[in-house]
């Protein structure tokens, strides 16, 4: 079911922030100008806050350890062993949603 996260404008401009969804997982949202994505929260490689990460609208890097996700995908990159867990998330409003439980319907 689709769990509101926050007011859009709640996440910086090209930045994350982090949310815990009512119902669901910690997740962190990133606002790449037109486009929102949701992913875990922490990084897979130490459990890190990705919000106190950075990106440049197309790589989320962690500043720990430096490891790097595609933005748009999750997708592990250079030296990042591991992908995000990516949450299904919807505009609508001015406010963001995020799907909490089993995929939803196309």
């Amino acid at each position: 079911m689709w769990k509101r996260a926050c007011r859009a404008d709640e996440v910086p401009a090209n930045g994350l922030k982090q949310i815990a969804v009512d119902g669901g997982p910690a997740v962190v949202i990133a606002n790449a100008g037109a486009e929102y994505f949701a992913y875990q929260a922490f990084c897979p490689h130490q459990e890190v806050a990705l919000a106190e990460g950075i990106h440049d609208g197309s790589i989320l890097t962690c500043l720990e350890h430096m490891w790097q996700f595609d933005l748009r995908t999750g997708a592990a990159m250079g030296d990042a062993e591991a992908p995000l867990a990516a949450y299904a998330l919807k505009h609508e409003n001015g406010e963001l949603y995020v799907w909490v439980g089993p995929a939803p319907a196309s």
